[in-house]
């Protein structure tokens, strides 16, 4: 059983981080190596001391997932999803 596996049943699911940690892996994988500098062409607040700040915690993350604010780990992840062509799944 994995660390993941036993977090999963021990806690009945994985928390809104891991989720969206998942989610920014996917779309970073279909965006491509250069996702920072994708990011940065394609949203202008990643071309900012701020926005890189963003993608250095998000990366940071996924590394070790008890870094990374939720939050900027959520603006990353959407704006990678949009650029990689991935529609949102509404929640209901």
């Amino acid at each position: 059983m994995t660390e993941l596996q036993a977090r999963v049943s021990e806690y009945g699911g994985l928390s809104i981080k891991e989720r969206l940690l998942i989610r920014f892996i996917k779309s970073r994988n279909i965006v491509g190596k250069n996702w920072r500098g994708v990011l940065a062409e394609n949203d202008p607040f990643f071309n900012t001391k701020l926005g890189g700040d963003f993608l250095t915690s998000v990366a940071q993350a996924v590394s070790d997932s008890s870094r990374g604010n939720v939050d900027r780990i959520e603006r990353v992840t959407i704006a990678l999803e949009k650029v990689a062509g991935i529609t949102p799944v509404p929640v209901v």
